[in-house]
């Protein structure tokens, strides 16, 4: 995506459940903490133990990054299993880490859109492992009008560069295409049986205003769970 992504930008990610989509979340992440960039990892679907230690195995220092701002683990997984209190190191974005009902997100989001966004919370890398995890807490229609009334606005407050994902085949042709209007971009990630074999694949669909590389492209695991392109 040459030129394509970047602060200020939106983009969904529709992945298959057995795609490499997971893993490629966290190689995103690490090279943008060992390239100086901002990230928060947004988690629905996996402990943030988990996430820390899988991005620690790619070569950042996840504590020192926790300790001096350049990172946050968002976690929304741990209200789910009403075990506990969720793992958070510093109060940001701390209401989505009390529920996954996004009524209760709405107050915060409307303030911060009408006063904008702190400085702290500007020109992040925001990663949500699986946000179509809400819309088994939500409705489609609450879901697509929080995000074209909440969450858009609030990426253009923060100039956000904000990978959304779907996971798909579950719900509404509907929501994947209304989904898919509110976003500047769409990226595919798949797996396909090939003769005896499993391939990854992801391509980029979309990008509102430039030019993409549409075709698929073959991706791989290396051994310390980085993804690549293979070709």
């Amino acid at each position: 995506m040459p030129g394509g992504f970047g602060y200020g930008k939106v983009i969904v990610v529709e992945f298959d459940s057995r795609s490499l989509w997971y893993e490629m979340s966290l190689t995103v992440a690490a090279n943008a903490l060992k390239a100086g960039i901002r990230t928060d990892y947004h988690t629905f679907q996996h402990i943030p133990t988990e996430v820390r230690m899988s991005i620690e195995k790619l070569g950042v220092d996840v504590q020192g990054a926790e300790r001096n701002g350049a990172f946050s683990i968002i976690d929304s997984y741990t209200v789910q299993l009403g075990m506990g209190a969720p793992q958070v190191l510093s109060d940001r974005l701390h209401f989505q880490t009390q529920s996954v009902k996004l009524s209760d997100w709405s107050i915060h989001a409307a303030r911060e859109i009408k006063s904008g966004a702190r400085e702290a919370e500007k020109r992040r890398l925001h990663i949500d492992d699986a946000t179509s995890v809400l819309l088994q807490y939500n409705d489609e229609k609450l879901f697509i009008d929080s995000w074209r009334t909440r969450w858009i606005p609030i990426s253009r407050v923060r100039e956000l560069a904000f990978l959304n994902s779907l996971v798909t085949g579950v719900y509404s042709e509907s929501l994947y295409r209304m989904f898919e209007s509110l976003c500047d971009g769409i990226i595919e990630v798949k797996s396909e049986e090939i003769g005896k074999s499993v391939e990854h694949l992801i391509r980029v669909r979309a990008l509102r205003g430039t030019k993409c590389d549409s075709r698929w492209h073959r991706l791989r695991s290396l051994e310390n769970g980085e993804i690549a392109l293979a070709d």
